[in-house]
């Protein structure tokens, strides 16, 4: 029998610490190699728990369908959340992901005791993060708050692998906001989105909660700010009340934060803390990577929840008034972005607010049709030539080359704009 082998190897260089994962398969040569670089020294031994790189690629174990074993040390609580986390994708994608065996070396039983009970929070600067933050540190009384002390922001996610100029502005962007709320930053860059092994889409709360997991020895909780609310669930979806506590063992619980309340209620909150309204960053199509563009969906989408939630000054996060003809050319790609914006229109009229945009955003709504199938299957097809392009490139080593050029390319366009 063929077998997936994981192995983590740790190192120290210029006072920090560097994770590699190794991903190999019997009878194939070369491995996945996933690297964990942090902006201090992470506590390393031959016991370690490696439960954290151990979800972060559990997808595409499942994905390979053969048994992994895993040459180091797991706590039997992540590998009872394994078996239950099996289950739930292999229900939701069976075409994709197959049940397999866990062979771990060593599986530690020994129950973890904490003096002091601490959180971290994965802290993008956007919506969902902000409001965790604020959350756990302003808005909840002490007695229900859980004990946040330190936000980690990961580069490799939201801003690209080898972007490091726009990583460094955005870290320097949120700094008052983290300051305000007396939370310490971490730092983690990593290489597993960039890899593009396995569906981002499902594994993106796989992979946030596995970087959390590396500061597991200090903290007790990791949280992750909701992406979506109760009422309003996707599935399936790589974050969700159902999977995330399952990313957690005996000393390390996850917990999806926020999901009673809606992005306008979010929005509705953060309005009244200044310094959030400045820092807050939800761009994800912009060419500078550290800020918002302020035109693309996801910026103008953002504008209008602060809008229905009584926002008439513009926000100071983004460079620019609202352009309200903007809202005629949201691309709403499907029923879940409609349903978000039918969301903000119910919001408006439920606290009596009004205003042209509002007409405008109605208007748009009403000529929303069902996308031909045709052109979801080009938009795809468009799709697999572009990441067919960027494997080509990235091993030829031209990767990063490519996406300089890119970006440089789209900040010349949109300053012509």
């Amino acid at each position: 029998m063929e077998y997936l082998h994981l192995e983590v190897t740790n190192s120290i260089t210029n006072n920090k610490s560097k994770r590699i994962t190794s991903l190999s398969e019997d009878g194939i040569i070369k491995p996945i190699e996933i690297f964990h670089e942090f902006d201090r020294i992470i506590p390393w031994s031959e016991n370690t728990l490696i439960d954290g790189h151990v979800f972060a690629v559990l997808l595409y174990a499942l994905s390979r369908d053969k048994p992994l074993k895993i040459h180091g040390t797991v706590s039997r609580s992540a590998l009872r959340n394994i078996e239950e986390l099996q289950l739930v994708w292999c229900r939701w994608k069976p075409s994709i992901y197959k049940k397999i065996e866990i062979i771990p070396d060593k599986i530690y039983d020994t129950l973890k005791l904490s003096a002091e009970e601490k959180a971290i929070s994965a802290f993008s600067g956007g919506m969902d993060s902000t409001f965790t933050a604020l959350r756990h540190t302003k808005i909840l009384p002490e007695k229900t708050r859980y004990p946040l002390r330190s936000a980690l922001m990961v580069h490799g996610f939201d801003v690209d692998l080898y972007n490091h100029s726009d990583f460094e502005k955005l870290a320097k962007r949120v700094t008052p906001l983290l300051n305000d709320l007396n939370l310490d930053l971490r730092t983690i860059r990593t290489n597993s989105r960039e890899l593009k092994f396995q569906d981002w889409e499902d594994t993106h709360g796989l992979e946030l909660a596995a970087c959390l997991h590396m500061y597991n020895e200090e903290f007790r909780f990791g949280l992750i700010g909701s992406s979506h609310s109760y009422d309003s669930l996707k599935f399936p979806w790589g974050s969700t009340p159902v999977t995330d506590p399952l990313i957690s063992n005996h000393g390390f619980s996850i917990i999806y934060d926020g999901a009673g309340f809606s992005r306008n209620d979010k929005a509705s909150i953060i309005k009244d803390f200044p310094i959030a309204c400045q820092t807050l960053k939800v761009c994800w199509s912009g060419s500078d990577q550290s800020g918002n563009c302020g035109k693309c969906e996801k910026c103008v989408r953002t504008q209008l929840n602060f809008l229905a939630a009584g926002v008439t000054t513009p926000l100071p996060c983004f460079p620019h008034e609202l352009d309200i003809q903007n809202i005629n050319s949201i691309n709403i790609e499907g029923p879940s972005k409609l349903k978000a914006l039918k969301s903000i229109s119910t919001y408006a009229k439920k606290n009596n607010i009004q205003g042209e945009w509002l007409k405008l955003l109605d208007a748009r709504i009403a000529t929303w049709q069902q996308p031909d199938v045709s052109v979801l299957t080009k938009r795809k097809k468009g799709g697999i030539i572009k990441r067919f392009i960027i494997n080509i490139l990235t091993c030829l080593g031209l990767s990063e080359p490519a996406k300089k050029i890119w970006r440089k390319i789209r900040r010349n366009l949109q300053k012509n704009t």
